[in-house]
């Protein structure tokens, strides 16, 4: 490998394990590898991740997901944060089904003649 492009860009990576026994009764973690933007399975050989760091890590890649969808949504329906946020918390998070929710509402309030 000539750079780290080299290992994010496979789909896969083997690392020989010189004694495999270290492995036996280990427990794997799957985390998310904010490098990668993908779902990794890692081994800690010294017990487990360090779970303050671990949430902080989840917790900060979780805010900067939802600001990405905020902004979309708020590209695509042409509104403000908190409208954008609302339609979201009512979609469960789904941005289609908020984009729906939003354009039915759109829809309804010209029939009722309010727009």
């Amino acid at each position: 490998m000539m750079s780290d492009h080299g290992i994010y860009s496979r789909e896969r990576l083997l690392i020989p394990v010189s004694k495999p026994d270290i492995l036996v009764n280990s427990t794997c973690y799957i985390e998310l590898d904010t490098h990668a933007k993908r779902e990794v399975a890692v081994v800690y050989l010294d017990g487990g991740p360090d779970k303050n760091l671990n949430c902080l890590l989840n917790r900060m890649v979780t805010e900067r997901g939802k600001k990405k969808v905020i902004d979309s949504l708020k590209r695509s329906m042409h509104v403000d944060d908190g409208t954008a946020q609302y339609y979201l918390s009512i979609s469960n998070g789904d941005p289609r089904a908020a984009i729906t929710q939003f354009s039915e509402d759109l829809r309804w309030e010209r029939q009722a003649g309010f727009a």
